[in-house]
């Protein structure tokens, strides 16, 4: 196996993203100019230039003409297109992600149902979703776009920031595949009816605060879409 050395660009990302974490900066704060950081890691400014362009590409600082780098948030369109591009170059099996995604969701239904039965959260958004995907069943675009938001719903119900996170990301690589699933519906006849039932099992269970149910629900319903894929 070959070893990837570390360049001097690498060896100064690793160092702002670690004077970020120590300093405690946040969204918007100022890194130290390409000067300071050229004196401060003893390498020329063209090796901080680098390191900036690699944490800007991937979505660490915030970059603008005139200004100094500044410290951004990460979007999970970052990690999506990773995920999209190694699924496009099948060094990634999108069995293995939609299994991931089962775990994820799962977990997810379970948090969302538990906060539910102790009075926190709202399960609004989520039911705001789902009839948008009854009434949107004869097109396409718009009936994954709710299908997303519910699944989206749900997740920032359940409060987990990391899962929610991971989870948008996988939306994006996944889109393709929802897309196909609808469309096998579609042309085997039997519609977008029972994707929506499934996922008014999920809305009933989270609503009612029974967090296996909506766990299993949850799980059902996902392998139902891989069957959809013919990937299960």
């Amino acid at each position: 196996m070959t070893i990837a050395r570390e360049t001097l660009s690498d060896l100064v990302v690793r160092e702002i993203i670690g004077e970020i974490a120590q300093r405690h900066l946040r969204e918007g704060d100022e890194i130290p100019s390409e000067g300071e950081l050229s004196e401060r890691h003893e390498v020329n400014r063209l090796v901080v230039r680098e390191a900036i362009r690699i944490l800007v590409a991937r979505g660490v600082l915030a970059s603008s003409q005139g200004r100094r780098a500044r410290v951004a948030v990460p979007s999970p369109a970052v990690l999506g297109q990773i995920l999209e591009f190694r699924l496009n170059q099948n060094s990634m099996d999108v069995r293995d992600l939609l299994s991931t995604r089962r775990v994820i969701e799962g977990e997810l239904a379970r948090r969302a149902a538990t906060r539910i039965a102790a009075g926190q959260g709202s399960v609004a958004g989520a039911a705001q979703a789902l009839e948008v995907m009854r009434e949107s069943a004869e097109d396409s675009e718009a009936f994954v776009v709710a299908d997303l938001a519910f699944h989206q719903a749900v997740a920032e119900l359940a409060s987990s920031e990391v899962f929610s996170f991971i989870l948008a990301a996988m939306n994006g690589a996944l889109l393709e595949a929802r897309r196909a699933s609808y469309r096998g519906r579609q042309r085997r006849g039997s519609g977008q009816g029972g994707t929506v039932e499934a996922h008014r099992l999920i809305l009933d269970a989270i609503t009612s605060g029974d967090a296996e149910r909506a766990a299993a629900a949850m799980i059902g319903h996902l392998e139902e879409t891989s069957r959809d894929l013919g990937l299960l």
